[in-house]
């Protein structure tokens, strides 16, 4: 009998604080276990699953037209190719360089392959690319016209992949508003872009945009120039360098350009 008058079970108290106990553990257990888990993922993922690479192969890439202003009332016709159906993720807009178009981001599955993946891929034909018979946008309306395009192409914030030529497009249209980038972009993915070298180290340390940094061992041209510029960005995570890979690196190695898309994907996008 306990001072209050009050019987006290011994073994019900042990009993419930036994239970307590095994639930505070239980649910620390499930966070770490998690936690981990993800971590893990990130670091052992080697390859995209079969099971994706089966279902792109169902999946239909799209050619579509669309008319992009540039000045003064003149617009210029645009290729862009996306995969049906659309299944309404993150939007990821690929870019390429002058030797390139559309067309070669199909040829290599990484529309399909994205698609599948539960993301949402586009893929354009810039003026300046092998394909285009559009008129030429001057270097210094590139980063408006990019603007323009993605407002046509009602892309949210997409995540650009920007090898190359494209730089001349996707670096003016990320400096445009340095502040606002998050409103512009869920992240930057530059592959040897050009004209890395036209801005600052205070430009680039302005422009916090997840970024990954991706060029080929054997690339001599662009690669070794713009990635000592582009490590200025303050939100960019390890340089991913593509073995055996030239200047197109995305091209001539897709498997390993494709599992470094995705880990930055899951790391950074919901």
């Amino acid at each position: 009998m306990s001072p209050s008058g009050i019987h006290v079970n011994k073994s019900v108290v042990l009993l419930i604080l036994a239970i307590t106990v095994g639930i505070i553990v239980f649910n620390n257990y499930k966070y770490f276990s998690t936690f981990l888990t993800k971590k893990n993922t990130e670091v052992e993922m080697t390859e995209i699953s079969q099971a994706i690479l089966d279902k792109a192969k169902t999946l239909d890439v799209k050619t579509h037209r669309i008319e992009v202003e540039v000045e003064d009332g003149q617009s210029v016709e645009i290729v862009y190719r996306d995969v049906l159906p659309k299944l309404g993720g993150t939007d990821i807009l690929f870019l390429h360089g002058q030797s390139f178009s559309s067309e070669d981001w199909e040829k290599t599955d990484t529309l399909a392959i994205f698609s599948a993946l539960g993301y949402q891929p586009v893929a354009v034909d810039l003026p300046e690319g092998k394909n285009s018979k559009s008129q030429k946008v001057d270097v210094g309306d590139r980063g408006l016209f990019l603007e323009k395009l993605i407002t046509a192409l009602d892309l949210r914030t997409p995540v650009i992949v920007s090898p190359s030529m494209s730089g001349s497009y996707s670096l003016p249209f990320l400096f445009m508003d340095p502040a606002n980038v998050s409103k512009r972009s869920a992240g930057f993915i530059p592959i040897a872009p050009v004209q890395t070298e036209s801005y600052s180290q205070e430009k680039y340390k302005s422009l916090n945009i997840p970024t990954a940094i991706v060029y080929g061992e054997n690339d001599r041209s662009v690669g070794p120039v713009s990635t000592t510029n582009l490590k200025n960005l303050p939100d960019h995570d390890e340089l991913h360098m593509i073995k055996g890979a030239g200047h197109a690196a995305w091209k001539n190695k897709p498997e390993e350009f494709h599992l470094i898309l995705y880990k930055f994907l899951l790391k950074e996008t919901k």
